[in-house]
C-alpha cells in the first residue's frame, strides 16, 4: 500500500524541485556544457503570429488567445514565469505560441549571472513544451565570452527569435552574436523584433514592436514621419496620443531662447523643452522640476536641479548624488557607474512577492563580485566594493546613470 504524501511533505517536494530544476537533465533532453534545457524544433504557422507582450496577458483572455506572446521588457516584469511556473501555466496555455522569455544578458553582467539567464530561458521554453504548448525560443547573447553558452539548448533550423528593439546604436555588438547564431543553430527563419539591420541575412520576418502597432493604419505621409521619429528616439513623437505630422523640418532644432535654470545664462531648446547650456553644460527637459519631485532625479542628467545648482556654484562637474542614484534605480531598473575602470552594475531583480519596483531585490555587480540585498536600506547601508561603503566611496565614483546598450 502506497503511503499518502501530507500537505507538507507535498508542498516540501515542490520546492525542492523548485530549487534543482533538473526535468530536463537526463534523456537526452538537456544540452551544452551547463546542461540546459533543450528547446525542442516545432512546426509553426509563422503567418500566423501577432505578437502580444506578457505585460498584458490576462486569464480568460479571450479577445487575444490567436496571439504570441513576447517578453521584451524588464526582467522583473516577468520573472514569475520562472519563479512561479507552474501558476502561470495556465494564463500562458491559451495562447497560440509563446516566445521563450528575454532574460538579460548584459555585456557587464558576471558571467554566472548571464548562464543563469539562458537556463531560465530554456527551463520556461522547454518546461512550456513539455506541458503541449508551442514555444519560439528567443535568442540573446552578451560579448563573445557568452558564446561558449548562449546558443545551446536549441535544435538546428529551428524558428528564432531576436530583437533590434532600442538597440540602434548596437548594431556591430548585435551583428557579431548574430553571424555567430546563423552558423551554430543555422534557423529555418529568423523572426525580428523591429526592424532588422540592413546587415543581417537569413529568413528573417520582421514584426513591427506591438508598442507601435497603432502605425498601421496610418496614412503613407505619417508612416514616413513616424520612421524618421523612430530613428531619432523622439519618444513624444513615436507616442499614439501626441503623434502628429509635421513639415520635414528637423523638429529637434534647438531655436528658442529660455533662461538656464542651473546658472541663469540664455541656453535653446527645442519645441519640446529639451535643451542644452552651452555655458554650464546643463542638459535640461521641461518636466525637470516635476520630475524631482515626484522621483528624486532629472531627465537626461539623472542629478536634480537642486543639486546642480549647488554643484554649479562650488564649479564642480554634474554628478548625482548616492541618494539620486538610488532614486534612479527605482525608476529605470538599471543603473551603472564606474570605479577604478571597472563598470559596475546594479538592478532590480523580481522575487515571488514582487509587486512593483519597490519589492523587488537589488543586486549589485560587476565582472569580478556580486552582491544582493533585499531593501533599498540594506543596500544603502551595507552595499560596498573591497569592504568599503559604496556611500563612502560615492565621491571617487564616475559616470552614475541608467542602463544603455551594449
Amino acid at each position: 500500500m502506497t503511503k499518502q504524501l501530507s500537505d507538507y511533505e507535498i508542498e516540501k517536494q515542490k520546492k525542492k524541485q523548485e530549487l534543482v530544476r533538473n526535468e530536463f537533465l537526463y534523456q537526452n533532453n538537456s544540452a551544452g556544457k551547463y546542461e540546459f534545457p533543450i528547446i525542442k524544433k516545432q512546426n509553426i504557422d509563422v503567418n500566423k503570429i501577432e505578437f502580444l507582450s506578457y505585460v498584458n496577458t490576462k486569464k480568460n483572455d479571450d479577445t487575444n488567445k490567436n496571439k504570441t506572446i513576447h517578453f521584451f521588457t524588464y526582467d522583473w516584469k516577468f520573472e514569475k514565469v520562472y519563479e512561479n511556473a507552474e501558476e502561470e501555466l495556465e494564463k500562458l496555455s491559451q495562447y497560440f505560441c509563446l516566445l521563450s522569455p528575454d532574460f538579460s544578458v548584459f555585456t557587464n553582467m558576471p558571467l554566472a549571472l548571464q548562464i543563469e539567464s539562458v537556463f531560465k530561458n530554456r527551463w520556461c521554453g522547454a518546461y512550456w513544451q513539455s506541458k503541449g504548448l508551442k514555444v519560439i525560443p528567443t535568442i540573446s547573447w552578451g560579448d563573445e565570452r557568452s558564446f561558449e553558452f548562449c546558443f545551446d539548448g536549441i535544435e538546428e533550423g529551428s524558428i528564432v527569435a531576436v530583437c533590434t528593439y532600442y538597440r540602434e546604436n548596437c548594431e556591430e555588438e548585435f551583428m557579431l552574436g548574430y553571424n555567430e547564431m546563423l552558423k551554430r543553430i543555422k534557423p529555418s527563419i529568423v523572426l525580428c523584433y523591429d526592424e532588422p539591420f540592413k546587415s543581417m541575412k537569413g529568413n528573417i520576418k520582421e514584426f513591427l514592436p506591438t508598442t507601435y502597432e497603432w502605425t498601421k493604419d496610418l496614412n503613407w505621409k505619417d508612416l514616413i514621419h513616424f520612421k524618421w521619429e523612430k530613428q531619432n528616439k523622439n519618444v513624444s513623437g513615436l507616442n499614439e496620443n501626441n503623434f502628429k505630422y509635421f513639415k520635414y523640418d528637423d523638429p529637434y532644432v534647438k531655436d528658442q531662447l529660455v533662461k538656464c535654470s542651473i546658472c541663469g545664462h540664455i541656453a535653446m531648446q527645442d519645441q519640446y523643452g529639451n535643451g542644452e547650456c552651452k555655458n554650464c553644460g546643463w542638459k535640461f527637459s521641461k518636466d525637470e522640476e516635476l520630475l524631482e519631485k515626484k522621483a528624486g532625479i532629472s531627465y537626461p542628467m539623472l542629478v536634480t536641479p537642486t543639486t546642480a545648482r549647488e554643484q554649479y556654484k562650488k564649479g564642480l562637474p554634474f554628478k548625482a548624488t548616492f541618494d539620486e542614484f538610488v532614486n534612479g534605480l527605482y525608476f529605470y531598473s538599471e543603473m551603472l557607474f564606474e570605479y577604478n575602470n571597472e563598470v559596475y552594475e546594479v538592478f532590480l531583480r523580481a522575487n515571488k512577492n514582487s509587486k512593483s519596483n519597490e519589492d523587488c531585490d537589488i543586486v549589485f555587480c560587476s565582472k569580478n563580485m556580486q552582491q544582493e540585498y533585499k531593501t533599498r536600506q540594506d543596500f544603502e547601508s551595507k552595499a560596498n566594493i573591497g569592504g568599503i561603503l559604496l556611500k563612502e566611496l560615492w565621491s571617487k565614483i564616475n559616470n552614475p546613470s541608467y542602463m544603455y546598450c551594449g
